[in-house]
């Protein structure tokens, strides 16, 4: 039995619950809800991060990140913070409290800032020599005796023994290094201070290094520095050594990647001018390149001693006013001009019809004998002191008019 007094038509009732909705819905769009906090944006991880590592430092190579980690807009990077430890053969990795730590850091790469949203980029500044977002960087951590020493951890709690029985047990994982390791992190910083998220850690092995090549010695072509040296005796049950290639005492390698054998061209050649070459002998142990350290140098003067080719196609025509000649023009770079031949008989000795040489590719050889038989040659000289003589050009033989 349904009470009268409680009852409310259907129709009714519906007519209700739309007026309340339409009044809650326009209540609402007419309040303006708590400002939303600011993003407090940082920097996402650095990439590509490599280590390099010589008897008495690491390379850490690595590209600066273009982005936030955690919003929209131009990047907020001031610079990149780099941390390392030692650790003991065996050991863990530190946690990153422990290793994030003002007494961990090594140094800091100071990064060109971004311009901020809707800001101008400045002017350029060729006098900044800051990196800026996206570029390749490389931090040097020179290596004292201390840094070989590995470090004293804190010992982590253990975890609480399950309850229940533990399930079968996984694969065997890899082997704990038996020789210490450098660990490395790198992280962002905002330029008011915060840190953004550390990017893949960098586990560099303190072994020796192999041994430095021996006897560098350079030659040159008219193109190329040839380079050669006797590597290092190695342990065939090693990892196989190859190498890298440097000028001078610079640290950045010529060769792309290590060379697999003891013989490297380098080019152009720089005549006149010492050229000094420095070869590494390089390892890659737990995917880390250790380098050794340099060898002696091999240096070599260049000196231009390459002619340039002989000229070819030469035409002569015996004309009422002397002969004519015209040849093909050389290509060479450093061409200075030609020399034009002239002998009176088959086997003579040719000899220049001027002092200095001629840029044209033609002559008129005025004036010359009627009825005389000439021998014609052209040589082309370069512009080095003294000049390079080219080969001959075919000879051509003529009877003046």
């Amino acid at each position: 039995m349904i009470d009268s007094r409680s009852f409310v038509p259907a129709a009714t009732r519906c007519a209700s619950a739309a007026l309340l909705l339409i009044a809650t819905l326009t209540a609402a769009c007419g309040k303006k809800g708590d400002p939303l906090p600011p993003l407090r944006l940082v920097p996402a991880p650095a990439t590509d991060i490599v280590a390099r590592r010589a008897p008495t430092e690491v390379q850490l190579l690595f590209t600066l990140p273009t982005r936030n980690q955690n919003g929209p807009g131009a990047i907020d990077l001031d610079r990149v913070e780099v941390y390392a430890i030692t650790v003991a053969p065996g050991s863990d990795q530190p946690a990153n409290r422990i290793l994030l730590t003002k007494e961990r850091l090594v140094g800091s790469v100071r990064v060109r800032p971004a311009p901020r949203d809707g800001e101008e980029a400045p002017p350029d500044d060729p006098t900044d020599t800051r990196p800026r977002p996206g570029d390749r960087v490389t931090f040097l951590d020179e290596l004292t005796a201390d840094d070989l020493v590995p470090s004293k951890l804190p010992e982590e709690p253990k975890p609480a023994a399950p309850a229940t029985p533990a399930p079968a047990a996984a694969a065997p994982s890899a082997p704990a290094a038996a020789y210490p390791m450098r660990i490395y992190a790198v992280r962002g910083i905002t330029r008011s201070g915060r840190s953004g998220p550390p990017a893949q850690r960098l586990a560099v092995p303190l072994v020796e290094p192999p041994a430095a090549p021996a006897q560098v010695d350079v030659k040159f072509t008219e193109q190329h520095y040839q380079i050669t040296w006797i590597p290092p005796s190695a342990d065939p049950a090693s990892a196989p050594v190859t190498f890298n290639v440097y000028v001078g005492d610079e640290r950045t390698a010529l060769n792309q990647s290590p060379a697999t054998a003891a013989a490297y061209e380098h080019g152009p050649v720089r005549f006149g001018d010492e050229q000094c070459f420095r070869v590494r002998s390089v390892q890659v142990i737990d995917n880390v390149a250790l380098e050794s350290a340099p060898s002696q140098p091999g240096c070599v003067v260049a000196r231009d001693i390459f002619p340039p080719a002989a000229p070819a196609g030469l035409q002569i025509v015996a004309g009422p006013d002397g002969v004519s000649l015209s040849w093909n023009a050389n290509s060479e770079p450093d061409l200075g001009g030609y020399l034009v031949l002239r002998g009176e008989a088959t086997g003579d000795t040719l000899q220049p019809l001027t002092k200095e040489p001629v840029t044209e590719t033609s002559y008129r050889d005025t004036p010359v004998t009627s009825g005389v038989r000439y021998v014609y040659a052209i040589v082309a000289v370069d512009k080095s002191q003294p000049r390079n003589t080219s080969a001959q050009s075919a000879r051509q033989e003529v009877t003046a008019r």
